[in-house]
């Protein structure tokens, strides 16, 4: 049984599969229609969840508000009060329906500050939660669950990045095929942490430039808003984690290596979270320069452009291999040398170095417009 049901043409399947995400990210159980299982009568497995759904969510398209199939499944959530629909292209409403409220998703484009997203989100922690969830605050003292977000509020009246609840757990970190992510070895992650949805972005980065006096990166005439920040040496980012930490009364930091692999692979053993290969449909990678974050879908954690886009910094000092290597998952600080690790690969390289396991070397005083980085807060409580 699920929380929410999707009703939806096949046609507009792509940003189907993107608010299912989103909705899950919130906790809720979710089912569109492609996850009819094998065997069973598709109608039979629709009209089930249909009937035990709690709220019903309608996409009006072109093409979905001619279907019978769609708006059979919306006369049943407005006959049990339960219809939240929301429109995807500029479309008028179809007939019976034009007096219930409607959220706006027409250029929504996944972007998790989008107006009309809000107002959908809003209503359905309303309906399903029995409240509207409120902003993280530091002085209560209950864990957040896995699978939740948050953001924290600034003393300087801005808001945090928006941070993932990443579960404990443990993996096999390296690979067998290169000396410096070998030997391959088991890492335990004993408590869950939480890491940023997206790389800090120019938005971000640039009100701490604003509050501190800092001077800002340069964009490369790229864009500055939701692209990831770039041009920020290690030492700049430790700042901006020492920055936020004191704004929000939480403790950020850079994560580990291990921290970072561990979130990148979301449960999967394969080169890449999306299996053995990845393609320029899932991440930014052999391109000419920064794309917006969120442009491409999220890991199974939920967390985007763990491939690609740019080359993310971590904690950790940098060793030719993981030979004496921590087990906990914790940050290696000793024995190396003043460079500093960098996950993830970047816009400009081969899909070959955007791998999970992949690592690289940087000098924590260099600017470069392949490297950002994103944020890990290593006490989840609200």
């Amino acid at each position: 049984m699920s929380d929410i049901f999707i009703g939806y043409s096949r046609s507009d399947l792509v940003i189907a599969e993107q608010l299912v995400q989103r909705l899950r990210q919130e906790g809720w159980g979710v089912f569109i229609d492609k996850q009819t299982h094998v065997g069973r009568r598709w109608h039979r497995e629709i009209e089930r969840e249909l009937h035990d759904a709690k709220a019903v969510v309608v996409l009006w398209s072109a093409v979905s508000r001619d279907s019978d199939f769609v708006l059979e499944e919306a006369e049943y959530g407005k006959r049990k009060n339960i219809l939240f629909p929301a429109f995807i292209e500029a479309v008028e409403c179809p007939y019976g329906f034009s007096r219930i409220q409607a959220a706006d998703l027409v250029g929504w484009n996944n972007q998790p500050r989008h107006s009309g997203f809000s107002q959908l989100l809003d209503s359905l922690r309303i309906h399903l939660n029995g409240e509207l969830a409120k902003p993280a605050q530091p002085n209560a003292r209950h864990l957040l669950t896995t699978g939740q977000t948050f953001r924290d509020k600034l003393q300087c009246g801005g808001e945090g990045p928006l941070m993932m609840v990443i579960p404990a757990g443990r993996f096999l970190m390296g690979s067998p095929n290169r000396d410096s992510e070998r030997p391959q070895h088991e890492v335990q992650i004993t408590q869950p942490f939480a890491l940023g949805v997206y790389v800090v972005t120019f938005d971000e980065y640039d009100l701490f430039c604003r509050e501190t006096r800092a001077k800002k990166p340069s964009d490369n005439h790229w864009g500055r808003e939701n692209r990831p920040v770039i041009n920020v040496p290690w030492q700049d980012a430790q700042e901006y984690c020492a920055w936020l930490s004191k704004q929000s009364s939480r403790r950020y930091r850079l994560p580990s290596e291990a921290e970072w692999e561990y979130a990148c692979r979301s449960g999967t053993e394969t080169p890449y979270h999306t299996g053995e290969n990845i393609t320029q449909k899932q991440a930014n990678f052999a391109g000419e320069q920064t794309l917006p974050v969120g442009s491409f879908p999220p890991n199974a954690f939920g967390l985007y452009d763990m491939h690609g886009n740019v080359w993310e910094w971590c904690q950790d000092e940098w060793h030719d291999s993981y030979q004496g290597a921590p087990s906990d998952g914790s940050s290696w600080e000793d024995g190396g040398n003043e460079a500093r690790v960098l996950r993830g690969g970047s816009w400009n390289v081969y899909p070959d170095d955007v791998r999970a396991s992949v690592r690289y070397d940087g000098d924590p005083v260099d600017r470069d417009d392949g490297i950002g980085f994103r944020v890990l807060c290593s006490s989840p409580i609200e």
